[in-house]
């Protein structure tokens, strides 16, 4: 039985070259191979749709990212998720952290096959290179991403073309960050700089913008555990590449946030890198806006038919309470408390003590009235930003904070956030009518911070509001895990919501809320401070780290031990 488990799962990796055939349209599947795919300049450009595709898989950013449950978000309690939501899930979990580990291997196998074969191919040199450089950082990002959720994982130079190499043991994770440092380096040299014909595309900026994400990570890891330098040296070069994508002026923030997602205004020069999707019946279609979204009044399919989400993923009950009471747009575009009115397409406001869960409402399937609804139901076409301009921001600021503590450049890249979080669209914050008509909030409590304001007068305060800063930015984007295990928080932050559960139930009833008594003011909290020990109750410190699937392990005997805290 274990030999055929074995089979089985080395066929799983072996499908990353398998599916990319079906991309080679110039050669039929009968026939396709790596020796005869690779002859011309188009069957070197197919191959990289096929590694760009890999982005679109369900274990890769298409529904597994961001399932964690953390201050953010997390996932409805009766979701087939396999105890992702609860912390409860076991290697054996086939539900995400088995298409999570799959789907990144399927993706890494396609990169590998494109990086050793187009090289072979005659074509100009120099568009020869940033094809090559285009499958190494989706290499690189895919091998970030698992050193972050498994840790040491093997590491694959070339691709997987039969069951003779697949017997690889686990890579040290210092190993692979040069790996993922040397192939982003050789990006930055050889991609091609933005422009129009290129979104969706990785250029030199969106290499900069991962390296500068990589040395934040690591820095923050060696910080988090007294190793080293403690991080100043990556600190330090998270800056620099940050801070030379902000000065190429390529890319900027959107006037008003809402529009750096909205449907309508993709490929807007907020984005550096994302993963593109189309609609409807092509195949590369998303279930993002289903999953996470607005949900109108109604059920079943009438509630898809009126442009609504299942709410799968919904945002922290917790999380509204974040952001300052100026702060307006950031907070009713992503922590939404609306619902769709069905019967209208018009939202409708809900108490604070709704029933209703927060809406996760960052990547809401939208306009409503959208006559392919019903064909758009998994099948929708709003990207998944990896890379926005806003985070380079952030990374700016708090890796030059960590090097040097507050300084006025670190203060007035958060301002810059701040400044854009104080425009209004005069139509209200849930219309999706272009163009806006936006006005500035004045006298709010969304000022410019300065050097002497108590939120970022000293490194520690600086870092306790990059910590509120970013998740109020990037809320629901699959960052949030991620950041809370590399700054050694992921345990104290999800059990401290707890207190503040309660403390709600002795705060004055707000005067939105309607006519309620005390005691059912206080049931409501105590309810979701038991909702959310269910939910958080059971996270350790092993959870930093995923398990390896057992399926993996039984397919390749050179991975002799998991994570600790899973065998």
């Amino acid at each position: 039985m274990k030999n055929i488990i074995k089979y089985f799962g080395s066929l799983l990796l072996i499908a990353g070259f398998v599916a990319c055939s079906d991309l080679l349209e110039e050669v039929p599947l009968s026939q396709a191979s790596p020796e005869n795919s690779f002859k011309t300049e188009a069957n070197a450009r197919a191959a990289i749709v096929g590694v760009y595709s890999s982005l679109q898989l369900e274990g890769a950013y298409s529904r597994c990212q961001g399932l964690l449950t953390t201050d953010e978000t997390n996932v409805a309690p009766k979701s087939f998720v396999g105890g992702i939501n609860s912390y409860t899930f076991t290697a054996d979990n086939i539900d995400v952290i088995l298409p999570i580990w799959r789907d990144h291997y399927i993706g890494i196998n396609r990169a590998n096959l494109a990086i050793a074969k187009i090289p072979t191919i005659d074509m100009d040199v120099t568009e020869r290179n940033s094809l090559v450089a285009e499958a190494k950082f989706i290499k690189s990002l895919l091998y970030f991403n698992l050193i972050r959720y498994f840790g040491d994982v093997p590491y694959k130079e070339t691709e997987t073309t039969s069951l003779n190499n697949l017997n690889i043991p686990r890579t040290p994770v210092a190993t692979i960050y040069e790996n993922i440092i040397k192939d982003l380096q050789y990006g930055v040299i050889n991609l091609k700089v933005k422009a129009p014909e290129l979104a969706g595309h990785a250029t030199q900026d969106a290499a900069k913008t991962l390296l500068a994400s990589v040395y934040l990570n690591r820095g923050s890891i060696a910080k988090r555990d007294n190793t080293g330098d403690k991080g100043i040296a990556d600190f330090a070069l998270a800056a620099k590449f940050a801070k030379e994508v902000m000065d190429a002026n390529r890319y900027s923030l959107c006037d008003y946030f809402p529009d750096a997602f909205s449907v309508q205004n993709k490929n807007n020069n907020e984005i550096i890198f994302d993963v593109q999707f189309k609609s409807p019946k092509l195949g590369v279609g998303s279930s993002i806006g289903y999953n996470m979204g607005i949900p109108s009044d109604a059920s079943g399919i009438n509630n898809l038919l009126a442009g609504g989400s299942t709410a799968t993923v919904r945002a922290n009950t917790y999380h509204q309470f974040l952001y300052d009471k100026a702060d307006s747009i950031r907070l009713q575009w992503t922590d939404a408390r609306i619902e769709i009115k069905a019967a209208t397409g018009k939202f409708i406001r809900l108490s604070t003590i709704s029933s209703t869960p927060v809406s996760a409402g960052k990547f809401r399937r939208y306009p409503v009235h959208d006559s392919n609804f019903p064909l758009k139901v998994q099948d929708y076409d709003v990207n998944w930003p990896i890379f926005r301009f806003a985070e380079v921001l952030l990374i700016y600021a708090e890796a030059l904070n960590e090097t040097s503590g507050p300084e006025q450049e670190a203060i007035d890249a958060l301002n810059k956030l701040r400044s854009r979080a104080r425009n209004v669209n005069a139509g209200g914050v849930h219309t999706d009518a272009l163009p806006r008509v936006l006005t500035l909030q004045k006298s709010t409590g969304l000022v410019d911070l300065t050097l002497s304001d108590p939120l970022v007068s000293t490194q520690e305060a600086f870092r306790d509001y990059i910590i509120l800063e970013r998740t109020r930015e990037l809320m629901a984007e699959g960052k949030r895990w991620f950041d809370l295990v590399r700054w050694g928080k992921l345990q104290s932050t999800l059990l401290g919501l707890n207190a503040k559960f309660l403390a709600k139930q002795t705060q004055p009833i707000p005067a939105e809320v309607p006519a309620i008594t005390p005691t059912k003011w206080k049931n409501y909290w105590n309810q979701q401070n038991l909702d959310w020990i269910n939910l958080s109750g059971n996270v350790q410190d092993y959870h930093n780290l995923m398990p390896i699937p057992n399926n993996e392990i039984l397919a390749n005997p050179a991975i002799v031990n998991n994570n600790p805290g899973y065998n």
